[in-house]
């Protein structure tokens, strides 16, 4: 799982759009699958003995498309705009596998969907399914999720990425990220959850620009997170929101959409 390339994407896109005119370049976030890197190789195959089940065959891209968001599973209003590769996951999973103390599973992608960035006033949502050779790259990302140094490892790359992406005269002011194991009552193929806020300066020409357009001087981002797993499938639930969080009535209904579809394979 890239434990989070795509917040990094969704909060970066989101900034952009109310902070341009000020001169704002865009912001990043942390939070995602553990790879967010395309990737297209062949799965191998499996030899199982007649009498064993037969093992489950990586999704193909076909399959993965059929499982993220689509613009029905969204209400009203919500504009789906073409997804942005964020150049940077590679990386960002490297380092948060090393922070962490647990494996880079990237090698090991068979295939990777992303669903459109959907976009309405000022939040953004979005998701993806990745493929897996086998089920010990599933067990290696949720030991990642499961433990106790993830969420600090995940605010340290948030804080340093923006810190390198935020508009000249702003800075990040706080940022804090919360993993917690378990499906916080959701499908039971859930393996985590995350929710996060950051708050960043602004010099007086931003503050102007953002009250315009969110009625206050306090810019606060409010990120959440969904891992979700199925068979040697990894997908996930990101949404970003500035200034008030996302219903989470919403949230948990997207992320049961794509926890259903994923359980299916």
């Amino acid at each position: 799982m890239s434990t989070s390339a795509r917040v990094r994407q969704n909060t970066n896109n989101l900034w952009g759009r109310y902070l341009v005119r000020a001169g704002a370049a865009g912001v990043v976030v942390v939070l995602g699958g553990c790879g967010n890197s395309p990737a297209a190789t062949t799965a191998r195959a499996t030899d199982t003995a007649t009498s064993s089940p037969a093992a489950p065959s990586p999704a193909l891209l076909p399959q993965l498309n059929a499982m993220v968001l689509r613009s029905t599973d969204l209400p009203k209003g919500w504009l789906g705009l073409p997804h942005k590769t964020d150049p940077n996951a590679a990386a960002t999973d490297a380092a948060l596998a090393t922070c962490v103390g647990g494996r880079n599973t990237d090698s090991d992608k068979v295939a990777e969907a992303n669903s459109a960035d959907f976009a309405l006033a000022g939040a953004s949502i979005s998701s993806s399914a990745d493929s897996y050779r086998s089920t010990s790259d599933l067990s290696s990302d949720t030991a990642m999720l499961h433990s106790p140094k993830v969420s600090t490892c995940l605010e340290q790359q948030l804080v340093k990425q923006l810190a390198t992406s935020l508009p000249k005269g702003a800075t990040v002011e706080s940022a804090s990220i919360k993993i917690t194991p378990g499906s916080a009552g959701g499908p039971a193929n859930v393996v985590a959850t995350g929710t996060g806020s950051i708050k960043v300066s602004t010099n007086s020409q931003q503050a102007a620009m953002y009250k315009t357009v969110a009625s206050t001087t306090s810019p606060v981002i409010y990120v959440t997170v969904a891992f979700i797993t199925g068979p040697l499938i990894e997908a996930e639930v990101d949404t970003s929101s500035l200034g008030t969080p996302l219903p989470a009535s919403v949230v948990k209904s997207l992320v049961a959409d794509v926890a259903t579809r994923a359980a299916k394979g």
